[in-house]
């Protein structure tokens, strides 16, 4: 009796305290380097947008509506600013808090069917896989969606073994059509595309027909249509051309195109698992032998292989690849090498077999904090310095002009209340490129809304008029590059405020002597 109590007393320590040391392992570092660019300034800037202009549902990029993404992350990123003030760990924590949370899950999982120590094998693995835990401290969709992926099949999988073993498996069927149509809020389409081709793909192999249909179960769809569809229909009856632009071209089109960004070869994935998550890759070879396929309870190492074959495959087709896209892989490849170092461990040899896996966990955790501390104090491109001291002088009724070009991190760090006016020779060669980049993002979301896109994206001459036509006393803020100077050379005239690199901003106020010595040269 007292070896029980014992052992219910140490799971029950333990646990609570594996999992508040995976959070803070996950998150300690999250802080230290200022929004990466582009990514992380456009999706927590979109984020800010979305709080400041009190628009809970439309994502908002300059105040103009913004579709390339669904808003789940956007909601978390706000409620994250609410709670922890805005700053970057706070706009990285729906990443490391997905990035937990499917560490717990999979912790759950691995217990149920396997045992406790096969679980505290696998998420400590994949706690200190580079990949994963740069991933984690990373503010974009990636890591959002590819936690609601593994959860969706974790639970999947498991709704089908507890039928099959005749346990109660209802509320687990609604779990996975939750986390199915929360992936598909996080980042489209492959929120559903890879769980569901990853077990339907296991269930055949099992001939698990009851499986199959438990997914199916009716309160399960409803769920799911619940959770998922809302959103997208209601900003489908505001903007009536979204379902196109958000489903044929921003998921169909760039999915099966050629002329988007990142193009990489088909192999591209192969060599980034097995360096990304080093030192790890190095138990892989147990997975090249038939036996270790055949010795596999309930079939946990089929679902694994074939879900990591599934993503695998499915992101190296299209010829765009981002090193994000892979992250839903990484779960199944850490739980199959996490069975492989277990059977080495049993049948360890000698001491120094025996302790390579504390040799190779010590290996990840170097891995993990130099590369990520190499990253985190490297110089990074950022306007953090020039957004803080335009936020303390900005007044609510001046106007931010930002001229050729749109600094995605400067809504995050400045807190400019209004959307800016942004100068750009807009014409239609822009919606003709497939290409991303902030003047083909900024367009194609001011076609959601005309009359804020002809407020806010205008040409040279129109800024011109509205400069020298503004009553004495206007106060303007203008952000742009040195090469602006070629395009208005008016400004050489006016010293700037501050300047960084290349970045200048200059401060125009609208007096009488200003509109004589600079309105009458245009």
């Amino acid at each position: 009796m007292k070896h029980t109590l014992s052992a219910h007393r140490r799971n029950f320590f333990g646990t609570p305290f594996l999992f508040v040391s995976l959070a803070v392992w996950l998150g300690f570092l999250g802080w230290l380097r200022p929004l990466t660019l582009p990514d992380e300034g456009r999706y927590s800037g979109v984020a800010w947008e979305m709080a400041r202009s009190g628009e809970f549902f439309t994502p908002l990029l300059n105040g103009l509506p913004y579709f390339h993404k669904p808003p789940l992350f956007y909601w978390l990123d706000m409620l994250s600013m609410k709670l922890f003030g805005m700053n970057e760990w706070a706009a990285r924590a729906p990443s490391l808090l997905a990035a937990w949370l499917a560490l717990i899950g999979l912790y759950f999982f691995t217990r149920a069917w396997r045992d406790e120590r096969a679980a505290r094998v696998a998420v400590v693995m994949l706690a200190a896989s580079p990949l994963f835990f740069g991933g984690a401290q990373f503010a974009n969709m990636d890591m959002l969606v590819a936690a609601m992926i593994s959860l969706c099949v974790l639970a999947g999988a498991d709704t089908a073994l507890r039928r099959a073993e005749g346990r109660p498996w209802r509320m687990m069927s609604l779990a996975t059509a939750a986390l199915a149509a929360l992936g598909v809020l996080s980042k489209g389409l492959i929120g559903l595309a890879l769980p569901g081709m990853a077990l339907a793909l296991w269930f055949a192999l099992r001939r698990d027909r009851r499986g199959f249909l438990a997914l199916l179960w009716p309160p399960a769809i409803v769920v799911f249509a619940l959770v998922a569809l809302p959103w997208f229909v209601l900003m489908q009856m505001r903007y009536p051309d979204f379902f196109n632009y958000f489903f044929i071209y921003q998921q169909v089109e760039r999915y099966s195109g050629t002329g988007f960004n990142n193009a990489q070869p088909f192999w591209f994935y192969v060599p980034l698992l097995l360096g990304g998550m080093l030192p790890w890759t190095l138990w892989i070879w147990p997975l090249t032998r038939k036996t270790f396929w055949a010795e596999d309870p309930r079939g946990l190492r089929l679902l694994m292989g074939l879900w990591l074959a599934v993503v695998l495959v499915f992101f190296s087709l299209p010829a765009s690849k981002l090193v994000g896209y892979i992250f839903p892989a990484l779960m199944p490849l850490v739980f199959l090498l996490s069975e492989a170092l277990l059977s080495r461990m049993k049948t360890g040899e000698n001491f120094f077999r025996a302790a390579k896996p504390a040799i190779t966990l010590v290996a990840a955790v170097a891995v993990c904090l130099v590369v990520t501390l190499a990253i985190d104090l490297a110089p990074h491109r950022s306007d953090k310095a020039l957004s803080l001291r335009l936020r303390a002088q900005i007044n609510p009724g001046d106007t931010l002009v930002l001229l050729n070009g749109y600094p995605f991190d400067l809504p995050f760090y400045a807190r400019y209340r209004r959307a800016a006016w942004v100068v750009n020779d807009w014409d239609n060669r822009v919606a003709d490129t497939q290409r991303d980049n902030w003047r083909k993002e900024i367009y194609d979301a001011g076609k959601f809304d005309p009359a804020a896109a002809h407020e806010l994206l205008i040409t040279p001459d129109v800024w011109k008029q509205r400069l020298c036509a503004a009553p004495d006393g206007g106060r303007f803020w203008v952000w742009g590059q040195a090469s602006a100077l070629r395009h208005y050379p008016w400004l050489r005239d006016l010293p700037p405020a501050w300047s960084r690199g290349e970045t200048r901003v200059w401060r125009i106020e609208t007096t009488e002597t200003f509109k004589q010595s600079v309105c009458a040269r245009f």
